[in-house]
C-alpha cells in the first residue's frame, strides 16, 4: 500500500507542477476589477475600449443588466468554457435575482472564444443568437486577423441581439459633430449629376433625369490577412485538459501500483523454502490437502475468505511449516474472543437524523465461529442547516465589493450565476 500512495503521489505532483498556470493573468483570478473591459494582450485599442465601456454602462443604466469583456493570451490548458464559467460565477456578474450578467470572453493565443449568459438570460432564443454572433460575426473577423474588430462587433450586437438594447450613440444635441474633413475621408464621394433647369409652368413638362447609380460607393472590404500576435506574448503550444482523461490516467496508475504489489506478493509468497530441520526443498500442498492440517477456525476463515493459509511439507523428514495470509480486503474483523478473522457485523437505522434531532442506529456483531454476540446503538449527526454560497459584495472593499459610487455595480449582497448557456468559437 505505500508503493501505491507513493506513485499516486508522484503522478499528482506532476500534474499539478504545470508551468502553463504562470501564463494565466492574476487580474483574473483576483476579485473582480472595477473596469468593465478586461484586455490584458494590447489588442483592443482605446477607442474600442471606451465604446464597449459605453455599451456596458448604457445596458446597466436601461435595463441593469451587466456586461463584462475579457482578452488574455491563455488558460493554460484549462477547458476555455469552463474556465469562463467559473470567472462569471467568482465575479458574480448580474444581479442575483435577475441573472442578467453577460460575459464575453476570448483566448487570443489560444483561439477560442467564449459567450456565458446568466440563468437570466438563458434561453434557446438567446442561445440561438449567441451562436449567430459567434459563427457569423466575431469568428469570420478573428479569421480575417481583424480580432480588435471582432471583440467590437461581439459585444455590440450581443448588447442588441441578446439583451434586447439600442447600441445607438446619444442624441445628435449631445454628440460633438465630426468635422467634414473627416467625413469626406472616410466616403469617396461621386460627382453630383447635372440636372435640367425647371421649366415655366406653362411649358409642356420635361421629365428629369434621375441617376442610375447611387450618389456614395460604399468602401471596398480589405482582402483578409493572417493574424499576427501582439509582441506583449508569444502563442504557447496548445495543450488540453481533459477531466475524464487524468481520471483514467489516475485509476490506471492506481490499478498498475495494485497489481505491482500483487505481483510483488506472489513471487515472495511461493518462493522456494528450505526446510528449517535439514535444508532440503519443502513442497506446497493443494489447496484441499492442506484443510487435514488446519484447525476448525483456520478453516471457517479460508472459507470466508478473510484468510488463507500455505501448508509447505519436507519430502525427507517431518518438517512442516503453516504460513498465515490475511486478505487485502475483507468485510470480517477479528473476534475479541477466539481471535479468529471471522466476526461480522451489521447496521440498522432505528432513527433518521434531521436538522432539530440526531438519529439513532443499531450495531450488531457476532463471530461465526465462537458465537460471540454485542449489540450496540450509536448517535447519527444532525443534519446540517442550509447555508447560502453567495458572497457579500457590499462591503466595497478591495477583496471583491463594489458601490454605486465605484463604477456603477449594485451594492447587493449576491450575485448572478450561470449554468454555462452560451457559445463557443474557434479559428
Amino acid at each position: 500500500m505505500r508503493l501505491l500512495a507513493t506513485f499516486v503521489a508522484i503522478v499528482v505532483s506532476l500534474m499539478l507542477s504545470d508551468s502553463g498556470w504562470a501564463q494565466v493573468p492574476g487580474i483574473v483570478t483576483g476579485p473582480r476589477p472595477q473596469a468593465r473591459v478586461i484586455d490584458e494582450t494590447g489588442t483592443l485599442s482605446a477607442a474600442d475600449s471606451a465604446e464597449i465601456e459605453r455599451l456596458a454602462r448604457s445596458i446597466q443604466e436601461t435595463t441593469k443588466a451587466d456586461m463584462m469583456v475579457v482578452v488574455i493570451p491563455t488558460t493554460a490548458g484549462e477547458s476555455h468554457r469552463r474556465f469562463a464559467t467559473d470567472l462569471f460565477n467568482r465575479w458574480q456578474l448580474g444581479d442575483g435575482v435577475r441573472n442578467d450578467g453577460l460575459l464575453l470572453f476570448v483566448a487570443l493565443a489560444d483561439r477560442k472564444s467564449e459567450i456565458i449568459l446568466g440563468d437570466g438570460l438563458d434561453s434557446p432564443g438567446q442561445r440561438s443568437a449567441s451562436q449567430r454572433i459567434m459563427d457569423q460575426v466575431m469568428v469570420p473577423h478573428f479569421r480575417a486577423g481583424r480580432p480588435g474588430r471582432a471583440i467590437l462587433d461581439g459585444a455590440t450586437r450581443a448588447v442588441t441581439d441578446i439583451v434586447g438594447v439600442s447600441a445607438e450613440q446619444p442624441a445628435a444635441a449631445d454628440v460633438a459633430p465630426v468635422p467634414a474633413a473627416t467625413a469626406a475621408e472616410l466616403v469617396e464621394k461621386r460627382p453630383e449629376p447635372i440636372l435640367e433647369p425647371l421649366l415655366e409652368p406653362s411649358s409642356p413638362a420635361t421629365p428629369i433625369p434621375v441617376p442610375t447609380e447611387d450618389v456614395f460607393r460604399p468602401e471596398p472590404i480589405a482582402p483578409a490577412q493572417p493574424w499576427i500576435p501582439p509582441t506583449r506574448f508569444q502563442r504557447e503550444p496548445e495543450t488540453t485538459s481533459d477531466p475524464v482523461g487524468m481520471m483514467i490516467l489516475l485509476g490506471g496508475g492506481a490499478a498498475a501500483g495494485a497489481g505491482g504489489i500483487a505481483v510483488f506478493r506472489s513471487l515472495y509468497r511461493y518462493r522456494r523454502r528450505g526446510c528449517p530441520h535439514c535444508g532440503t526443498a519443502m513442497i506446497l500442498l493443494a489447496e484441499g490437502e492442506d484443510d487435514t492440517r488446519l484447525e476448525r477456525g483456520e478453516r471457517l476463515e479460508e472459507h470466508l475468505g478473510s484468510v488463507d493459509y500455505d501448508i509447505w511439507t519436507c519430502p525427507v523428514c517431518p518438517g512442516v511449516e503453516k504460513v498465515r495470509w490475511g486478505a487485502l480486503f475483507t468485510r470480517y474483523a477479528k473476534c475479541p474472543r477466539c481471535r479468529a478473522v471471522t466476526k461480522s457485523h451489521t447496521i440498522s437505522r432505528l432513527r433518521a437524523p434531521t436538522r432539530a434531532s440526531e438519529g439513532l442506529e443499531r450495531i450488531d456483531e457476532r463471530c461465526l465461529h465462537c458465537g460471540w454476540e454485542k449489540t450496540s446503538e450509536r448517535t447519527i449527526p444532525r443534519l446540517p442547516e442550509p447555508t447560502s454560497s453567495s458572497v457579500d459584495w457590499s462591503s466595497g472593499s478591495s477583496s471583491g465589493g463594489f458601490s454605486s459610487s465605484s463604477g456603477g455595480f449594485s451594492s447587493s449582497t449576491s450575485g448572478g450565476h450561470s449554468s454555462g448557456g452560451g457559445a463557443s468559437g474557434s479559428w
